[in-house]
Order: C-alpha cells, then structure tokens, then sequence
C-alpha cells in the first residue's frame, strides 16, 4: 500500500503499457521506468506479477477492466490492494473514492472523443478529485491539454496511439506527467 502519495507520484517520460508476459519481462529488466501499466493477468496470476514487478523496482498500475476475473467494484478494488498493486486506473468516475479509500493512487482515465467527454470528463475529475489523469487517446491537440490541466492540480498522463519520439516529447512539453504506449522502441526513450 501507498502511504506518501506526493513522492510516489513522479513519472519518468515513458510509462510502458504492457498486454503479453514477454513485454513484461522486457520492461522489468531492460527499462528505466519506475512505473509499469499492467494490462493482463487474472484473478490467479495477478499477485505474482505484481510481486515480480515490485522486485524488479518498479511500482504497478492496474487498468481495473483489463484484469480477468476481478469485479469492477469495491471488493475488486480491495482485492488489487490485497496483492500490492499500487495505483488503480479505473473509467469509472465513483470507483475513484473507492481507491482512495484503500490507501491505493487512483487514476481516472477518459476518452476524449468530442466536447461532451471532455466536459463529462471534467465534472469527473472536479467531483471525485482523483491522484492522476489518464487521458485518451494521446494525440489530443495541445489546447485540450491546456483546458483541462487548468482544471486539475493531479498529474496528467496521456495514452494511446503515441507511436514517435517526437510525439512523445511534444506531449511532454505541454507540461503532462509521462506518456503510457505499449510500443516497446518507445519503452528508454528521454524524450
């Protein structure tokens, strides 16, 4: 369990999303991340991924929808914390309080597909107040960005379709936390 959210919640540029156990073994021991986002596993297998992550010095993100077998509920957010996962991404603006209720850093993730998500969006983050921002996907324009790191002081973190260098370091500039990509070229990258 996290007790010193403020310390915790640094990022390095890349956080590697990882969907299959080879990426998982490559982002554990051939990365400098300090975070990786944990999208497989099961019920069964999930303490010992995050156990082996944690001894590979890395703290674990958990997408709650991503986990087989795990209830996207309070007792499924109290399981996650049970095996030592360390933040929870939920879609699922009331789950936030969930998270914090059990010590855990809680990401609130959002598609930011036309206006109405990015206003629905906001009320969200206003209403629940969660410790980081995942937003969707990340090639949003710059002014989206801007609009909505005005209404939050939690760290932003974008994801999805970051394919280059370059856009990750343009992303960066604008002022977020760190880009998620399950692009393993992307995984070292000091943009």
């Amino acid at each position: 369990m996290v007790t010193n959210k403020s310390e915790t919640l640094r990022f390095k540029s890349v956080i590697p999303s990882v969907h299959q156990r080879k990426e998982l073994l490559y982002a554990m021991e051939k990365t400098d991340a300090d975070w990786i986002m944990l999208k497989l596993g099961d019920v069964n297998t999930l303490p010992q991924l995050v156990s082996h992550i944690h001894r590979s010095g890395k703290k674990v993100m958990v997408h709650q929808d991503s986990i087989k077998g795990i209830a996207r509920d309070k007792m499924g957010i109290q399981y996650m914390a049970n095996c030592g996962v360390d933040c929870v991404i939920t879609m699922k603006s009331p789950c936030v309080k969930y998270i914090k209720e059990t010590g855990l850093i809680s990401a609130f993730g959002f598609f930011v597909i036309d206006s109405n998500a990015c206003r629905t969006g906001l009320v969200s983050i206003k209403e629940h107040e969660p410790d980081v921002v995942i937003l969707m996907p990340g090639t949003i324009p710059e002014r989206i960005i801007g609009d909505i790191k005005k209404e939050t002081q939690a760290p932003i973190i974008l994801g999805g379709l970051m394919t280059t260098c370059e856009q990750i370091s343009a992303a960066i500039k604008t002022g977020i936390a760190a880009v998620a990509t399950s692009n393993w070229e992307l995984w070292n990258l000091e943009c």
